[in-house]
């Protein structure tokens, strides 16, 4: 398969770049692991990058290797199911990769993505987000093992934050367990799990909208009282059943499985819950 004509140059140079660091990168899926090294090299080096031209540095860096990774992909079976290369609708000027199936539209964006493989490392790497792509291009599905969510956060303040990764979810629960938000919500593809509380008590449930809507009371199996009690947050004053009243320790678990399960019915098989009344 030929390289994009408008990009070949970009390709060449993650080429280069690569044998200089000792990586080769020959074009297949597999040396997509390579273009990760490379990027976690420099994660692991940050400190170092601290004025603008450096990050102009590492913007560019990552513009040339998500390039190479989306001719890769192009060349590993996407070009067959009509993606192509476009321009971010966004006005930024961001090659993106965008399919022609308009009953399994997907967008994806590599540069971007290889941007924050060096900004946050192992959460963000290259070759996991290719995975995902071949894997919604194949089935119209997300994989199922391999793979975490990265949700979007709402905050009861109105703060949105984006693409969230699961180490950062302690401060979440932080912020709602001290008082200083009334809520948090955790937005996926296929729904969202939100919770409020304080000190060691949180409520949390879990919605999923994919097919219909489903939703999900976290419980406390150790507690069988199923009457409702007064539960009084900074925020107002609630009644959930008792058995709804779940621990921090929970929420965590809670939380850990719901970034950690793609699918509705493995994060179900782990975390106790029931349905919602």
């Amino acid at each position: 398969m030929e390289l994009n004509s408008e990009f070949k140059g970009l390709v060449e140079d993650a080429v280069k770049l690569a044998e200089r660091m000792g990586r080769t990168l020959d074009y297949t899926r597999e040396s997509i692991r390579s273009v990760d090294d490379i990027l976690l090299a420099y994660h692991h080096s940050l400190d170092k990058f601290d004025s603008d031209d450096d990050k102009d540095f590492l913007w560019d860096l990552a513009y040339t290797f998500g390039i190479y990774v989306g001719e890769v992909m192009l060349r590993s079976g996407l070009a067959e199911k009509g993606f192509m290369w476009d321009y971010d609708d966004k006005g930024d000027g961001i090659p993106v990769l965008n399919n022609s199936d308009d009953k399994n539209k997907i967008k994806a964006s590599p540069v971007t993505k290889a941007h924050k493989c060096i900004m946050n490392g192992e959460d963000d790497i290259m070759e996991t987000f290719a995975d995902v792509i071949f894997s919604l291009a194949n089935s119209g599905k997300m994989p199922k093992t391999g793979v975490q969510r990265a949700p979007d956060v709402e905050t009861g303040s109105g703060k949105i934050i984006e693409k969230v990764a699961l180490k950062e979810t302690d401060y979440f629960i932080d912020i709602v367990a001290k008082g200083e938000e009334d809520f948090v919500i955790f937005k996926s593809h296929d729904g969202f799990l939100q919770f409020y509380g304080i000190g060691n008590q949180f409520i949390c449930e879990a919605w999923f909208t994919l097919e219909g809507r489903r939703a999900y009371q976290m419980i406390n199996p150790s507690c069988a009282n199923r009457e409702r009690v007064r539960f009084v947050m900074p925020y107002g004053e609630y009644t959930p059943r008792e058995r709804d009243i779940i621990s921090r320790e929970q929420l965590e678990f809670a939380v850990r499985e719901y970034f950690s399960n793609l699918d509705e019915a493995d994060f179900l098989e782990k975390v106790p819950h029931e349905d919602c009344e």
